[in-house]
């Protein structure tokens, strides 16, 4: 049996996605049960919002296909207030996410690689969660604009910006020194950060797109079958809810990120590496560092 994950170790490419796996599967259930507690209430309200937008959507093309609708697809018709509460339950949960498996992650190393609780977690998230959440909000515009660059400006920025993350909840970091900390650590490591993201974000969404293709296929091939265009209102919502119980496959990015952060810190800094030589021979436990709650 494999022991526990060492967070505080240099580690590379294949390394770093190794251990991803393997700590989500020595931790599933400490980490599922964190992040319904954490996220659910986010997640079952990002459903609702998407369902009814979903909703509103497909009866707006059914009856355009059947001439019944003469305004077509104007703006108020499709970014009506749904859509917009969509788009900020969808960031809630994402940060809610982020912030709940950091803070697990956090309090694992703390501990000496043992489970937290969720009284420990909640410590962290009541105090991390607003930060995150506005920080991700100026982030994700940041990365749009930089996005409708040509695409290269938006790759190049995504893996500092994912790293930012990780800081302001492992390091107490505010949104300008998570910023400026996370170009330090990742400079001259970029490449290997950056494939090390993609490659496990594309296994997230091939992960997601098995679950959801049978259903996507079986609505577009209802769709062209028809005469006009026409779209299946129950395949449809069954697929938003797929997508919004898929959610809980980005655990997988959160945790690779983790991993690189600490890897490149230890490469930078051999924090991890002070410590064991600091602690050597030393048999008694080691002191309990964590803060109080907040």
């Amino acid at each position: 049996m494999l022991g526990k994950i060492e967070f505080k170790k240099r580690r590379d490419f294949g390394q770093v996605i190794n251990d991803t796996f393997t700590f989500m599967r020595q931790n599933f259930k400490p980490l599922i049960k964190i992040y319904f507690t954490f996220c659910g209430l986010f997640v079952l309200a990002s459903m609702l919002t998407m369902l009814l937008q979903q909703y509103k959507m497909v009866n707006i093309i059914n009856t355009i296909g059947n001439g019944k609708n003469t305004s077509g697809l104007g703006f108020s018709n499709i970014y009506g207030l749904e859509y917009f509460l969509s788009i900020l339950f969808s960031l809630a949960t994402y940060a809610s996410m982020s912030v709940a498996i950091l803070s697990y992650i956090a309090i694992y190393v703390q501990k000496g690689n043992q489970t937290p609780t969720i009284d420990e977690v909640w410590g962290y998230f009541k105090y991390y969660f607003f930060r995150l959440f506005g920080s991700s909000i100026l982030l994700i515009i940041l990365l749009c604009i930089a996005f409708m660059f040509c695409l290269v400006p938006g790759f190049w920025l995504f893996p500092f910006i994912a790293m930012m993350f990780p800081i302001m909840v492992i390091e107490n970091g505010s949104l300008g020194y998570s910023f400026n900390r996370s170009f330090k650590i990742i400079k001259d490591n970029f490449w290997i950060t950056f494939g090390t993201l993609i490659v496990v974000w594309i296994i997230v969404y091939a992960c997601m797109s098995m679950i959801i293709l049978p259903t996507t296929l079986f609505n577009m091939i209802g769709m062209f079958t028809h005469k006009t265009p026409h779209m299946s209102v129950t395949l449809t919502m069954i697929t938003t809810v797929l997508q919004s119980l898929c959610q809980v496959f980005t655990i997988i990015p959160i945790i690779t990120i983790s991993l690189a952060y600490f890897s490149l810190v230890e490469q930078k800094e051999s924090t991890g590496l002070m410590e064991r030589i600091s602690n050597f021979g030393n048999t008694e436990k080691p002191t309990d560092t964590r803060p109080e709650e907040y």
